[in-house]
C-alpha cells in the first residue's frame, strides 16, 4: 500500500502523460554513469601511490622526498559527470514545459487550475529533485575520496593545506562560471 502511495505521489511531481518511470530509468541511468566515471580518481591516486615507491632488492620502499600529488590535481574532473547530471536537468525542466504545449495544449487547463503554482510544481520537482540527488552524492564522494587520499597517503609525503586548496578550487571555478 505505501508503495502505491509513493508511487502516486511522484506522479504528481510531473505532467500527467509523461512516462515517470522511463524518466526516473534516465535519471538513474546518469547518476549511474556518473559514479563509475568518478573512478578515475580512484586510478589517478592508485598511480600516484605506486610513484611515492621504490623497490629495493624486490621490497617496496618510499622514496627519499617522494611528495603526493594535491588531492585537487588527483580529483580532477572526475566529479563532472554529476555537472553535467545537473545540467541536464535543465533540458527535463524544459522538456516538461513545453510538453504542455503539445497534442490537447494542457497549458490553458494548467494556468486555470486552483493551485497556480500546479504547473510549476510538476515542471520543476523531478529535475530539482534529481540535481539535489546528484549534488549529495558528488559532496558525498568528494568526502569519501579525500578521506581515501588522506588514509593511504603516508604522513610525510603529503603537501599542507590540502583541505584549503579544494575550497580554493571550488571558489576559482565558481567564478568561470
Amino acid at each position: 500500500m505505501k508503495w502505491k502511495n509513493l508511487q502516486s505521489k511522484m506522479e504528481s511531481l510531473v505532467p500527467a502523460g509523461i512516462d515517470l518511470q522511463q524518466e526516473l530509468k534516465w535519471i538513474r541511468i546518469l547518476l549511474t554513469a556518473s559514479f563509475l566515471y568518478s573512478f578515475i580518481f580512484l586510478l589517478a591516486l592508485s598511480n600516484a601511490y605506486q610513484g611515492l615507491f621504490i623497490y629495493v632488492a624486490k621490497k617496496k620502499v618510499l622514496m627519499d622526498g617522494a611528495i603526493m600529488p594535491d588531492f585537487v590535481k588527483l580529483l580532477g574532473n572526475s566529479l563532472a559527470g554529476f555537472l553535467i547530471t545537473v545540467l541536464s536537468m535543465i533540458g527535463i525542466l524544459l522538456y516538461h514545459y513545453l510538453y504542455h504545449f503539445q497534442g490537447s495544449k494542457s497549458i490553458y487547463l494548467m494556468k486555470r487550475l486552483p493551485d497556480r503554482w500546479e504547473l510549476w510544481k510538476r515542471c520543476l520537482s523531478l529535475p530539482i529533485l534529481a540535481a539535489l540527488v546528484s549534488f549529495c552524492i558528488a559532496a558525498v564522494l568528494l568526502i569519501v575520496y579525500f578521506g581515501i587520499y588522506l588514509l593511504i597517503t603516508p604522513e610525510i609525503c603529503l603537501l599542507p593545506n590540502q583541505w584549503e586548496k579544494i575550497w580554493e578550487a571550488f571558489f576559482k571555478a565558481g567564478r568561470h562560471i
